[in-house]
């Protein structure tokens, strides 16, 4: 069960990594290619080590600006931010109920 506790915290907290940074997208697209471009370095290995960190988010707003304009996007953006922060919460939750078993 230790293992199935660590995978749901670490999923946990990749998602709460991946809610600030839609968050840093909402308040601007530019510091959010940015901050990414900051973490990266345009470096293939730590894109893929950044990935499960601010992958998700970056994939997504990169996504939604390029296919809406600035008001829609922040909308869904929002709806996004929402959505994380809820599968962030059932997997504290559910982090919290596998460690309380033993």
């Amino acid at each position: 069960m230790e293992l199935i506790g660590t995978i749901l915290f670490m999923l946990a907290v990749f998602l709460f990594f991946n809610l600030l940074f839609a968050f840093l997208y909402l308040f601007s697209r530019t510091a959010g290619n940015g901050f990414y471009s900051w973490i990266t370095h345009d470096l293939d290995f730590l894109i893929i080590l950044s990935g499960p960190m601010f992958g998700l988010t970056q994939w997504a707003a990169s996504s939604l600006y390029d296919r809406f304009n600035w008001f829609v996007a922040r909308i869904l953006i929002i709806l996004y931010s929402v959505f994380i922060f809820i599968m962030a919460v059932i997997c504290f939750y559910m982090f919290g109920a596998v460690e309380g078993w033993w």
